[in-house]
């Protein structure tokens, strides 16, 4: 009888992995840009459209296997054990893990699991070409965040319910142009939300991880590092969690898709690169910061409104936050936590006049298709969660502070940069920041929207130069002080 038991057991393993069935979905390896049904948005214009990879290796995770548990709070299936892959030419397990020249998808599951991609020891860097992670399946990439990375020379496509668990910096990398796609959820209502331009309201019971756009983030630190002129393009719906470094190539928020950083720290282009904002698209912040900025594009940089040869048909937004724009008086900390007014290295956080979310030393041009009046949008990005960032305070009394503000933002552009059919919008008395009027006048085709408190240049434009006369070396960003006429309101605070 044992005897028999043992057979049956024997008989009865594991399903075979469907290979034919996962393969013939449209992936990161093979996109199958023709199915209209995966891909309703194409234009045909998309610079990752017309790429062409050479064949890989192609390995898919085993769903069906026994891998072996990792233990330890970021533990999950051993996925550096090359037998919990399957080798898709041959569909048998592979004979060594992936690397920059393997392609891997992580299939759809009923059930959810995560594969834990850890980085070896003596690791710096996990190397991968083209990325399919499927529904309810969770990838893990990375460990320390200042020590380990994920290099990525391919596509990534993340599915709905689909996740990247990446607690370190995710380098996007190479000569190729590729897609960076992660769906929207499939009940639309957050895409439904960026189409129509939805504010969401101020809730400070809710913690920033409960709000509706918060998604799990694919990685903490997002570094853009292509080869000059080639790019990354945004599809759908895609977050980070802290720090955006674009520090070469082109980084493109392709049409109706939105790139957010929840974190503390700037979008900060480089020089020599830039950031591309098509039709409906948006690149922003998650939140409003009292203590650090949104935007830092430095000299040499740019953000556009479309390019010269993909021009805009409707307008692309830069979306900025607010700070205290106002000088509301802030109250102290409440007893016993008065440690959180400081950062870990002892610097003391400032809350009250706030300064400017947005410093723009590069230029910010919008390229529209002939006959249209659409531009790139400089704006509020529409969510009223934050205050005081992630290392700031979230207290009851700066609470009650916060709620008062009204959402107006304030952006510092340098006296050498080229703003050409650029809409302000949102604006603040004095919001923006610039040398002189003189300046201003350069600018080429500016307007200012409805959001702004006046629509005179006269009291949106300030000249730093002639306020900080005598003081050569202060630095106008933060040396500015607070002017009456610049931080009230039209008959509110006795302006």
């Amino acid at each position: 009888m044992l005897t028999i038991i043992a057979a049956i057991a024997c008989c009865a393993q594991a399903p075979a992995l469907d290979i034919k069935a996962i393969t013939g979905k449209p992936t990161a390896n093979n996109p199958r840009y023709q199915d209209k049904e995966a891909w309703p948005t194409l234009a045909g214009d998309e610079y990752f459209r017309k790429e062409k990879w050479e064949p890989a290796r192609l390995l898919i995770w085993n769903i069906h296997g026994e891998a072996k548990m990792i233990p330890g709070r970021r533990g999950g299936l051993d996925g550096r054990n090359p037998e919990n892959w399957i080798d898709a030419a041959t569909g048998k397990p592979a004979k060594s893990i992936p690397d920059r020249d393997t392609d891997i998808i992580l299939p759809d599951s009923d059930t959810p699991y995560t594969v834990n991609f850890h980085c070896v020891k003596g690791s710096r860097a996990t190397f991968l070409r083209h990325v399919t992670i499927g529904r309810n399946a969770t990838i893990r990439l990375a460990g320390h965040p200042h020590r380990n990375s994920v290099k990525l020379f391919g596509n990534l496509w993340v599915r709905p319910t689909g996740k990247i668990d990446t607690y370190g910096r995710m380098n996007f990398i190479g000569d190729r142009h590729t897609f960076l796609r992660r769906d929207w959820p499939e009940d639309g209502v957050l895409k439904k939300m960026h189409r129509e331009r939805t504010v969401t309201p101020y809730d400070p019971q809710l913690d920033q991880r409960e709000q509706i756009w918060w998604i799990p983030p694919i990685t903490y630190f997002f570094i853009h590092d292509k080869a000059p002129g080639k790019s990354t393009e945004v599809v759908g719906y895609v977050s980070v969690t802290d720090e955006v470094g674009i520090n070469s190539g082109v980084f493109v928020v392709g049409r109706d898709s939105r790139f957010v950083n929840f974190g503390p720290a700037a979008v900060t282009v480089n020089k020599g690169a830039e950031v591309a904002l098509m039709d409906g698209a948006q690149c922003s912040h998650g939140m409003n910061q009292f203590v650090c900025r949104d935007w830092n594009v430095k000299a040499g940089a740019r953000v556009t409104g479309g390019t010269p040869d993909r021009p805009l048909k409707r307008d692309a937004y830069m979306g900025l936050g607010y700070r205290n724009w106002q000088n509301l008086p802030v109250p102290p900390a409440p007893k016993g936590k008065e440690k959180i007014n400081t950062l870990p290295d002892g610097t003391r956080l400032h809350y009250g006049y706030g300064g400017y979310n947005g410093i723009v030393e590069g230029n910010l041009i919008a390229y529209p298709a002939e006959g249209s009046d659409a531009r790139l949008v400089v704006c509020w990005q529409r969510i009223a969660s934050g205050g005081a960032g992630s290392w700031g305070r979230h207290d009851e009394p700066f609470n009650k502070v916060f709620a008062k503000i009204p959402p107006k933002i304030g952006v510092w552009i340098g006296p050498d940069s080229m703003i050409e059919n650029v809409r302000f919008d949102d604006l603040r008395f004095g919001g923006i920041v610039t040398e002189s009027m003189e300046t201003f006048k350069k600018w080429t085709n500016v307007s200012f929207g409805d959001g702004c408190l006046s629509k005179d240049p006269e009291d949106l434009v300030r000249g730093y130069k002639a306020a900080l006369a005598g003081q050569e070396k202060a630095n106008p960003t933060s040396a500015l002080p607070p002017k009456k006429p610049y931080i009230t309101m039209p008959g509110k605070n006795g302006g």
